[in-house]
This record gives C-alpha cells, sequence and structure tokens, in this order.
C-alpha cells in the first residue's frame, strides 16, 4: 500500500493491493488450448510436408513453445505473474490465417477472445482511494461512493471493507505494510467516512 498525500486530479490518495487469488485453474486452460493447437498444427504440418518450402511454418510453434517455456522458466519467482496471452494471440493468428479445417477462423476469433480475457481476469486486486470514491480494479471494475461505505480499515495486514448492503471484502494484503503507514490509512478513510455522514 502506498499513501501519495497530495494527489493530483485523477490520481489515488492510497492504493491497497490485496492478495492475489490461484490462477490455477486459468492457466491450466490456457496450457490445454495451447496444447490442442499445437498437436493440430503439426497434424496439418505433417499433412501438407514439413520439409522444403513449407520450413518456415516451424517459426510459429517454436515461438510459442519458447514463450512458454520462458513462462514456466520465470514462474519459479512466487512474485512473477505468469500470462499466456501472447501465446494464445499467436495462434489465434494462426487459426485465423492458416486453413487448418473448416470452421478454422471461429476457433482462432475464440482464442483471440480468450486472449483479451486472459489479460482481464489477472490484473491485480487493487483499491484506490479518493476523497471522491473508492474503485476497486479488479474484473469488471466497480466503484463504490463513500456513502455506499459503513467502514474501511487496515488491521494486521487483513484489509476489511464493509459495505451498507450488508456486503463484506476482506483479503489479506498482498505485502506487509508498517505500522504508521497503517494508523495513517485508518485515519484518512475515518476522516471521508465522517464527511458523508
Amino acid at each position: 500500500m502506498e499513501p501519495t498525500p497530495s494527489s493530483p486530479p485523477g490520481t489515488y490518495d492510497f492504493v491497497v493491493t490485496l492478495k492475489s487469488p490461484s490462477f490455477r485453474y486459468i492457466n491450466r486452460v490456457s496450457q490445454l488450448l495451447l496444447a490442442i493447437f499445437l498437436v493440430t498444427y503439426f497434424f496439418y504440418m505433417f499433412r501438407i510436408g514439413m520439409f522444403g518450402k513449407n520450413l518456415w511454418m516451424l517459426v510459429i510453434p517454436l515461438l510459442i513453445m519458447g514463450l512458454w517455456l520462458y513462462g514456466w522458466v520465470r514462474s519459479a519467482d512466487k512474485t512473477f505473474q505468469v500470462h499466456y496471452r501472447i501465446e494464445l494471440m499467436i495462434a489465434a493468428m494462426s487459426w485465423i490465417l492458416l486453413p487448418l479445417f473448416e470452421y478454422h477462423q471461429w476457433i482462432g476469433w475464440g482464442y483471440a477472445l480468450l486472449a483479451v480475457i486472459e489479460r482481464w481476469v489477472k490484473v491485480p486486486d487493487e483499491f484506490g482511494f479518493t476523497k471522491d470514491l473508492v474503485v476497486r480494479n479488479s474484473f469488471p471494475r466497480r466503484k463504490y461512493q463513500w456513502v455506499e461505505i459503513d467502514n474501511v480499515v487496515i488491521r494486521n495486514n487483513l484489509f476489511t471493507l464493509d459495505l451498507r448492503n450488508n456486503k463484506i471484502i476482506q483479503k489479506e494484503l498482498e505485502e506487509p505494510i508498517a505500522r504508521e503507514v497503517e494508523e495513517e490509512f485508518n485515519a484518512w478513510c475515518r476522516q471521508q467516512l465522517h464527511f458523508t455522514l
């Protein structure tokens, strides 16, 4: 969480980053789609002949496998978020441009859509606080007016946002914060809540 005391218009006074969920299932779906594409692509290359004038076509699967391997190696670092959107977009363009089989273009557009969705689903779960409203950077993005909020507090690295419609959002912070920053944030939120009464 980073406080920015005197924020110009369009920025946040505080940004709170919450612990990211595990995207294991989303990653597995992306990997499965890439594996299906690679198997289909190699079958297509085998049918038309892999060598001779079609050797350039090996660039596509090598590029996808290289990016996939790069993400797998970087995933050893727990702070690194693996994305498959580039690989999915390459596969999408290949589905669209190469006549793999009937209806191949529809599959390509599906892959392109999933590449875009993967980008939006894996955004960091953040809350931006201004004196006017609270914005949750999630998919889809949500905005809360201060009059909708009953209480906001961070205690022992646990973020709690209590809405007046009896909905509570409670999650751990991505990283521990200093006690002074926690107290400053809580005091600032109490001021905003005071003005809405």
